[in-house]
């Protein structure tokens, strides 16, 4: 019996894992692409939702509205190296992004895939090699295929939380706002 669970709990992370690479494909010109195409119950604000998306997603860095009434921008995903204790970063992937609006319909898409790998600098601190980036599509010739498909997995579980925050605020815009990290005050003069 024991046998027979672990055996279903083991297939049915396989099958998580799978689901996740398979939200990136291949588009017309092979590169990778997260493409999303949703409902969208209103027409929004683009700046208004590029504000949002810049404070509500992390590692989007650059984001602003369009002529089209859409946005575009660019942001970062970091990758880490996973020890026995701790992990370090390995590297960064850096995307486009682009959100556009049509027919009650939204698009997401997230391409043009950039990996930058890290080093440790004389501070001893991990920082970005100038100059070192690879497409992710030649990726495969200098990274294990391990790595490969965790840098795929970490690429579509991020899209689909990208994707969840723009229709969060779709389809609530005005109770919806990202949680800003408070820190609390300690009052010394009055104890």
């Amino acid at each position: 019996m024991k046998t027979i669970i672990l055996l279903i709990l083991a297939l049915s992370a396989c099958s998580l894992s799978y689901g996740q690479k398979a939200l990136l494909s291949l588009n017309e010109q092979n590169k990778y692409t997260y493409f999303v195409v949703k409902p969208a119950p209103l027409q929004p604000n683009a700046a208004a939702l590029a504000a949002y998306i810049k404070k509500a997603v992390t590692g989007v860095k650059f984001l602003e509205a369009n002529y089209a009434g859409g946005v575009e921008g660019r942001g970062i995903v970091l990758v880490y190296k996973q020890g026995l204790v701790t992990g370090q970063e390995e590297g960064h992937l850096a995307y486009n992004v682009s959100i556009d609006f049509k027919d009650n319909k939204y698009r997401l898409i997230l391409t043009d895939f950039m990996y930058t790998p890290y080093q440790r600098n004389r501070y001893g601190v991990f920082a970005p090699m100038n100059n070192v980036g690879t497409p992710l599509e030649k990726l495969e010739a200098k990274v294990s295929a391990k790595q490969l498909n965790a840098y795929l997995d970490k690429l579509g579980s991020y899209g689909a939380k990208l994707s969840g925050q723009v229709s969060d605020y779709l389809t609530n815009p005005a109770t919806v706002k990202p949680n800003p990290a408070t820190l609390k005050k300690i009052d010394t003069k009055n104890w």
